[in-house]
Order: C-alpha cells, then sequence, then structure tokens
C-alpha cells in the first residue's frame, strides 16, 4: 500500500516528466484500446442487455458447485503432501506395506507397574489394540514379563504372583528397552505401536476405539489414557473444519462491516460482499468436484480470497457510485464503471493468479493446490465484480424505482 501510493507515483511523475509526454498522452499509451475494445465494450453489451439471463448463470453456478462443499475431504497426515514418486512417500508407502506403518500410537498406564493386575490389564489391552486391522505390532512391559515367564517354562502370561514379578523384573533391570516402556519410579509404562494407515476414517476409528476402551477400564488405582499420532491427526482434522467455517464467517462479517462503513451504505456493503461469497461458495464446491483436500494450505484459501476479492468488488462499487452522483443513468454509470475500471482489473486478475500458479511447481501438493486456488478465486471474484455485480446493481436500481413509483402512487391516491 505505501508503496503504491508513494513510490509507484513518485516514478510515473519522474519518468512522464523526462520523457516529455502530455499526461493525457501518457494516459492512453499505457491503458492501450485492446481490452476496452475487445473484452470489456462485449461484455458490458452482455450485461446490459441480458442481466436477468446471467443472474440464471450465476444462479445455476452457485447451486452446482454447493453440491460439491459436500464431496470435501480432509487431509491432516503429511506423508499425503508429498508426491507419490518422492522418497519420502516411497518409503512411508513401504512402511506401511512391510513394517505395519511408521504412525506411533501410545496408550499410558498410571499406577504400580509390578502390580499383576496392572500387567495383566496392560497385557489385555494390548491383545485389544492388536484386534484391530491396522495395528500389528505392539511393545510394553507386560510382553517382556510374558516372554520371560515363558523362558522359565511357565507360559507366555503375565504371573499372578507379585514376587514372581518381582524376581522377573529384575532380570529386565538394565536393558536399554526399559527406560522406553516404564519410568524410573515405577509408576508410569506404555503400550507403544505403530498404525499402518494414514487414511482419516480409519484414525478416527481407532482413536474413538480406544478412548471408549480406556474410559470403561480405568480404575482409582490404574488410570489409563490414550494418545500418539492419530489422535493428534483426528484433533487436527476438526480443528480444520472448524477453524475453516469459524474464521470465513469472522472474515465476512469484517469486511461486510469494513466496506459498509466506507461505501457508507449497509446495502451497498451487502452487493459489494454478496459477490465474493458466491465465489467463496464457487470455490468450496470447487474443491470438492475436484477432490481437492481440506489441509493445513487449502483451509486458508477461502479467506485470503475473501481479502484479494473484495478488492474488485470496492472498484466497481465505487466506481459506479461515482458516475452515479455525477449524473449519469445507472445503465450509463454502469457502462463507463466497467470501460473506465475493468482494465485495471483484469490486469490484476492476469498478475495475482500468473503468480500463484507458479506454485504448482512446487514438490509439495497442498501448496500446488494452495496456487490453483487462489487462481481459480481470483479469476471468479474478477468475473463477478464485472458482471454478477453490475447486475445487482441494476436490480436493485429497479426495485429502487418500483418502491419509488409505488410511493408515488400513494401519495397521489391521498392527495
Amino acid at each position: 500500500l505505501l508503496l503504491s501510493l508513494t513510490f509507484v507515483p513518485a516514478m510515473l511523475a519522474i519518468t512522464h516528466r523526462s520523457q516529455g509526454i502530455p499526461e493525457s498522452r501518457a494516459y492512453s499509451k499505457q491503458t492501450g484500446v485492446y481490452l476496452p475494445q475487445r473484452v470489456l465494450l462485449p461484455l458490458v453489451n452482455m450485461v446490459l442487455r441480458y442481466p436477468g439471463r446471467l443472474m440464471v448463470v450465476w444462479g445455476a453456478s452457485i447451486v452446482l458447485f454447493v453440491s460439491g462443499i459436500f464431496l470435501i475431504q480432509t487431509s491432516i497426515n503429511m506423508i499425503y503432501y508429498f508426491k507419490p514418486h518422492f522418497p519420502t512417500r516411497i518409503a512411508e508407502d513401504l512402511l506401511q506395506e512391510k513394517f505395519g506403518g511408521s504412525t506411533p500410537l501410545f496408550v499410558v498406564f498410571e499406577g504400580d507397574l509390578q502390580d499383576p493386575e496392572l500387567l495383566q490389564k496392560m497385557d489385555r489391552t494390548a491383545s485389544y489394540m492388536k484386534g484391530d486391522p491396522n495395528v500389528g505390532v505392539t511393545q510394553s512391559v507386560a510382553d517382556l514379563i510374558a516372554q520371560m515367564n515363558d523362558a522359565m517354562d511357565a507360559g507366555h502370561k503375565v504371573p499372578d504372583d507379585r514376587a514372581k514379578i518381582e524376581q522377573l523384573w529384575f532380570l529386565l533391570e538394565g536393558q536399554d528397552i526399559m527406560p522406553q516402556l516404564v519410568n524410573s519410579t515405577l509408576d508410569r509404562g506404555v503400550i507403544s505401536g505403530r498404525f499402518a494407515s494414514v487414511d482419516t476414517r480409519d484414525m478416527e476409528r481407532i482413536t474413538a476405539k480406544m478412548k471408549s476402551y480406556v474410559a470403561e477400564h480405568s480404575t482409582d488405582q490404574i488410570q489409563i489414557s490414550f494418545t500418539g499420532m492419530p489422535s493428534v491427526y483426528v484433533q487436527l482434522n476438526n480443528s480444520l473444519i472448524r477453524s475453516q467455517f469459524s474464521s470465513l464467517i469472522l472474515a465476512i462479517l469484517l469486511v461486510l462491516t469494513l466496506v459498509s462503513i466506507m461505501l457508507r451504505s449497509l446495502k451497498r456493503g451487502v452487493i459489494a460482499t454478496s459477490t465474493v461469497v458466491a465465489t467463496i461458495l464457487i470455490l468450496l464446491g470447487f474443491m470438492g468436484l475436484a477432490g481437492i483436500a481440506l489441509d493445513i494450505a487449502t483451509v486458508l484459501v477461502a479467506s485470503v480470497a475473501l481479502g484479494l476479492g473484495i478488492d474488485y468488488a470496492i472498484h466497481t462499487i465505487t466506481g459506479y457510485k461515482r458516475e452515479t452522483e455525477a449524473g449519469e443513468e445507472p445503465h450509463q454509470a454502469i457502462r463507463n464503471t466497467i470501460l473506465t475500471r475493468g482494465s485495471a482489473i483484469l490486469i490484476n486478475v492476469a498478475s495475482v493468479s500468473a503468480g500463484f500458479l507458479m506454485l504448482l511447481f512446487s514438490n509439495i501438493i497442498p501448496l500446488q493446490h494452495f496456487g490453483l486456488l487462489v487462481a481459480v478465486s481470483m479469476i471468479g471474484s474478477g468475473t463477478g465484480a464485472l458482471t454478477l455485480l453490475p447486475v445487482l446493481l441494476i436490480l436493485a436500481q429497479r426495485d429502487k424505482k418500483r418502491s419509488t413509483g409505488l410511493q408515488g402512487g400513494r401519495d397521489s391516491s391521498a392527495e
């Protein structure tokens, strides 16, 4: 903003003064006639001739894309952020296929770790975890005790006698694995496992399943809790959905308030904001129909699109306001606005879209999607500012004339 208001005008003034180009000629040379004559003039003629048809097209498009919103999926596992041929993705696929996955999950036990009841409950919990098709490997101190007991020809199980557990425990002390499974005070232990799926639904299922299990089997003496990356991913997934809608609603309200104050009209603020909201609905529907998941990058797109897209609506509605205040009829005001402001809007759409489309060359998939979606939103916002917004202004003006006519008729009747 500061550069646009200071540096750019200064450079233009220096350049024009040094070249000795008259102001009107310089303006004509910069803007040219291609966009106004070849693009904007046909566009404004279509808007003025067929406002009703344009509203039908926009309405049908919104309905179509709104249906796609319900198809949006979330993606919270970072392995999907890499392309299938990327070495990291290949290594992760190998771990999932051959070694039970790489996503860690843990069940923490608090209590007396040498208590037979706790260790037996830990062993049963590990067996319960392995009942899930995506949990193939678990490890805990209860496993080690059962293995040592089996080595003593007493069976692969946790003994019922505390004294025998203490004897087996003595044989395990000093092993490198022990600090990974129990703490030094022997009042906290963990079952560690690996989860083989990165699908959000599988993670939600195992998280809900284990949380229900630990709530049912926890006691005052033995406290159990479930944690690990599946639980973290589920929380992140829920946060993505909440933040998407809460931040978007808040942003719309803030933009509506600021634009209404700037235009000194709530009605014009609603009209300006509605075009951007329509673009955002189309953007979200495009995500669902195109199979682009909601992740930590694409969750930002809607708010970014709102902030960038409202700029085009402000250009159009302020231009229309100035034309009508200068005495122009509504249709002529719209024509003048599109022909004078349209070039700047189209050039801005093209430059911003091109800049963000460079992200398509990124190796990170969410960044590719982010660049594409911002470009789509810019094209939609620019198109809305040059078609939908003028149509809404025309319809609003018709309603105003109709209400004025009715009011005049009532006044005549009263007289």
